[in-house]
């Protein structure tokens, strides 16, 4: 039964700052009798009085407790509370003393008399009038915070989004009344659907124009986010709603009024993309400019001390690709797996040092995952794009920017084709002009998870030198993947030889081959395409837990819905937390799992370091030892098992496949069908990618 309790908080036992919840000990004012409530409250404030709404319960745990539905903060009432109120942060400038003195001359009711007539503050004796009107002006702030808040929360928001409107806006109910949408258009993470309840609770009319405004600029950004256009075509967009096309114009034109989205031609670009379209072509332009020269035999004669230290031989084309980086600010490393990329890169690194050696030379990739491959391969200190530029999560912003650039004289920046336009052109910006710039990558490789493909129009446009290398030089171990990835990225006829294994089977018996080869190999990695079905990611996941870490009684686990974490499971984490140096990608394994009075501890350790989650952030935690194809570009492992079925023909294609064939080092094994495997092989991409990038490049450049 649903109870209404007036109470003062006693002290609080435990606090989930991020979402508010709070198990704390009350004091109810009508019984003097203690209690433990838990639930949701905005600000747990000791000594502070709550109308309290919601029902006892019986805990399986922790016994007798008070199931708080809601926490309303109110005006103290008690004498001693009263002056410790008024003798807060919230009225500054007034000690005890004087809040004693305001209760004296008008009773434990003063706050109320307050709040109705602030007038009955001049009959407290030698009283200024500033602190008259600092009271006057500290409880109607309570008052108006308080019947916001809970006007929130009944419009169905949470806390954290609650939160997020008051870290932006000084008036709530002033920007809200002016147009319910506009937090969804300023504030990072605060999504459509929490408008639409604000909307809904406030009774917008369902004709709203605001309403279709915002239904425009939500559906622009998932499409873009969907397909990985940087634009829109007018004609599409008019096809993507039910609504005449003057009315639609109508909303792009005040959307484009309010800097929401931009309308180039017949073109629409949502997320400010043409802005960072239009910068890094500017940002390139600039970057390409005279170098100051090392004459043909000077280098020729440092590429043959670096062979010689190093006990390499670098074929023409490296020696070239070597070369052309000191005689360009600006330049383009191409080429698929077992290539010598990162030979090339060792050599130019090493004729860096000698040639300029007071220079900042400073290595990055897009992922955590490449980045510290990279830094490993090449002896060099690398970093993620997102930790070079200083990322502010909260916010999404660059601490590094064009007012505060980078200290960088060489940038060289791996898997290009990984980095998505919004991250490319933050990165142009933060770079000072005199930088010099390396692009590596792939183009046959999957394109980046947001918008654009800026490896691939940097390369079309032509702006500079590109050295393509496609000589295979890896003849150890596993060089029959190299091969198939040429066979594949040249469309000839698949070959399967030293390292890589076709097993053909019905999709039935996929798992049960995968768990046959991960009992002799339990470091190898599984890629699939897709989560769903008998032979998923998720299905794949149970399965090799079952196999490689079944439960027992000296490991600890937690359960979420269907997922069991156990100590020793492998995950992957996926969210970038800078501030733990680990990224959205890595895999670790877990060590420990504590549990404490309902609170669980997981400590996991990502091989750097061990970083621990609450319970509250294990829904950025998966289990990894089967993860999709995307999720593994940017990385390699000595052993891959790839997922074949004919569930997941539709998902599968040439870029695709390519990329998860070029992840295994040593051992591939191809599970599932050869007919759809070499079939969809030959599939290109069904969408290319609608991007203004190549011709402002080539403009740009004119």
């Amino acid at each position: 039964m649903t109870e209404i309790i007036n109470a003062r908080l006693d002290y609080v036992i435990y606090e989930q700052p991020r979402t508010h919840y709070v198990v704390a000990r009350f004091v109810d004012l009508k019984t003097h009798q203690t209690f433990k409530g838990a639930g949701t409250m905005p600000e747990a404030v000791t000594d502070r009085e709550y109308e309290l709404t919601g029902e006892y319960i019986v805990h399986r745990r922790y016994g007798e407790q008070f199931s708080i539905h809601s926490a309303v903060p109110k005006l103290p009432s008690m004498k001693d509370t009263v002056i410790r109120f008024l003798s807060s942060a919230d009225f500054p400038s007034i000690g005890p003393k004087t809040a004693e003195s305001i209760v004296d001359a008008l009773g434990e009711d003063c706050l109320a008399q307050i709040k109705k007539d602030p007038g009955c503050l001049n009959d407290v004796p030698s009283l200024s009038a500033s602190k008259r009107e600092i009271i006057a002006a500290g409880i109607q702030n309570f008052e108006t915070f308080d019947s916001t808040y809970v006007q929130l929360m009944n419009y169905g928001l949470t806390p954290n989004q609650i939160a997020l409107l008051q870290e932006n806006y000084e008036s709530i109910k002033e920007i809200l009344h002016e147009d319910c949408f506009i937090p969804f258009y300023e504030i990072y993470g605060f999504g459509y659907k929490s408008a639409l309840k604000i909307a809904d609770g406030m009774g917008m009319e369902k004709n709203d124009l605001r309403r279709l405004d915002a239904m425009v600029f939500d559906r622009l950004r998932n499409e873009s986010m969907r397909t990985g256009d940087t634009y829109i075509a007018m004609e599409k967009f008019h096809r993507m709603f039910p609504y005449d096309n003057e009315l639609l114009d109508a909303a792009l034109e005040r959307l484009t009024q309010w800097d929401s989205i931009d309308v180039i031609g017949r073109r629409i670009y949502p997320f400010g993309l043409y802005r960072d379209e239009t910068i890094i072509a500017q940002q390139l332009k600039a970057h390409i400019f005279p170098v100051e020269s090392t004459d043909d035999e000077t280098m020729d004669t440092l590429i043959s001390g670096i062979e010689f230290e190093a006990v390499i031989t670098f074929d023409e084309v490296q020696k070239e690709a070597i070369r052309a980086f000191f005689r360009h600010s600006l330049m383009i490393i191409n080429g698929g797996p077992g290539t010598g990329k990162t030979t090339t890169v060792r050599g130019i690194l090493q004729m860096c040092r000698t040639l300029f050696p007071e220079s900042v030379v400073q290595l990055c990739a897009p992922t955590g995952r490449a980045s510290k491959r990279l830094s490993a391969l090449s002896d060099y200190d690398s970093k993620t794009i997102h930790s070079l530029l200083k990322w502010n999560k909260d916010d999404n912003s660059f601490a590094a920017n064009e007012e505060n650039p980078l200290n960088i004289d060489f940038l060289i920046i791996d898997e290009c084709s990984m980095v998505d336009t919004h991250l490319f052109a933050s990165l142009m910006l933060a770079l000072p002009p005199r930088c010099r710039i390396l692009l590596i990558g792939d183009e046959d490789q999957l394109e980046s998870v947001g918008p654009g493909k800026v490896f691939q129009d940097i390369i079309e446009s032509g702006i500079c030198p590109i050295m393509h290398l496609k000589k295979i030089y890896r003849q150890a171990a596993g060089s029959g993947i190299v091969q198939l990835a040429k066979d594949i990225r040249q469309e000839q006829t698949c070959t399967y030889q030293d390292g890589v294994e076709l097993l053909e089977k019905k999709p039935e018996d996929i798992i049960p081959t995968i768990l046959e080869i991960a009992d002799q190999d339990p470091d190898i990695q599984v890629l699939a395409p897709m989560y769903k079905g008998i032979e998923g990611i998720d299905a794949v996941n149970r399965a090799m837990q079952d196999l490689l870490n079944p439960a027992a009684s000296n490991k600890h686990e937690y359960r979420i819905a269907t997922t069991i974490f156990r100590e020793g499971d492998k995950v992957m984490l996926l969210k970038n937390m800078p501030d733990e140096d680990v990224y959205n990608g890595d895999i670790g394994i877990i060590e420990y799992i504590e549990k404490d009075k309902g609170n669980v501890l997981i400590g996991i350790d990502f091989q750097t370091k061990i970083v621990e989650f609450d319970d509250d952030f294990l829904i950025y935690l998966k289990h990894a030892w089967c993860i999709s194809i995307h999720k593994a570009q940017g990385s390699e492992y000595r052993s891959v098992i790839c997922v074949i079925s004919p569930y997941t023909r539709s998902m599968l294609n040439k870029r695709l496949l390519y990329t998860a064939v070029s992840r295994a080092k040593q051992q591939l094994y191809l599970v599932g069908s050869r007919e759809v495997f070499e079939t969809q092989v030959r599939i290109k991409q069904t969408h290319i990618r609608q991007t203004g990038l190549c011709e402002r490049l080539k403009s740009a450049s004119d």
